[in-house]
């Protein structure tokens, strides 16, 4: 499969294609007050109101850095209620793809409970790359207020 190679702080993560809608440069987002500090504004994609998550401020401690290869990943989300939306995702050094086989991933064993988003790796010939679950980005109820029931 082949996967968006992406850089949050020192680490490497990784995304399947499959998921990922576009790659579009970083753009100024709309403060959404009221949510967590990860959850870095809201822009209009294409005539819709896109939530856009810093992946380096929901991963570590730091936001994400306004650099040439720091990009918005817009992927296509699915509901918990049923549905997809599209979400967009900051992250650094968003320069390459990687054909990884499915089972090059494997648990690392440790239990992320602020991050379940991430739960796999594998080892390349890059390094460690994590595999960020996009299904398991958003707690329930930061997703409730970013997509409320009704709205499309």
């Amino acid at each position: 499969m082949l996967m968006l190679l992406f850089q949050l702080g020192d680490s490497r993560y990784a995304v399947p294609a499959r998921e990922v809608v576009e790659v579009a440069p970083l753009v100024e987002l709309e403060p959404l007050p009221g949510t967590p500090e990860w959850v870095a504004g809201l822009f209009n994609y294409r005539g819709r109101h896109v939530p856009v998550l810093d992946l380096c401020r929901l991963i570590g401690t730091r936001k994400c850095s306004d650099r040439l290869t720091s990009r918005m990943i817009l992927v296509d989300f699915p509901l918990s209620g049923g549905g997809r939306r599209t979400l967009g995702l900051l992250a650094e050094q968003v320069t390459e793809t990687l054909p990884l086989d499915e089972e090059a991933f494997s648990g690392t064993g440790i239990a992320l409970k602020d991050t379940p988003c991430i739960g796999e790796a594998a080892h390349t010939a890059q390094g460690l790359i994590h595999r960020l679950s996009v299904a398991e980005l958003l707690p329930a109820d930061v997703q409730a207020r970013l997509y409320p029931a009704g709205t499309g």
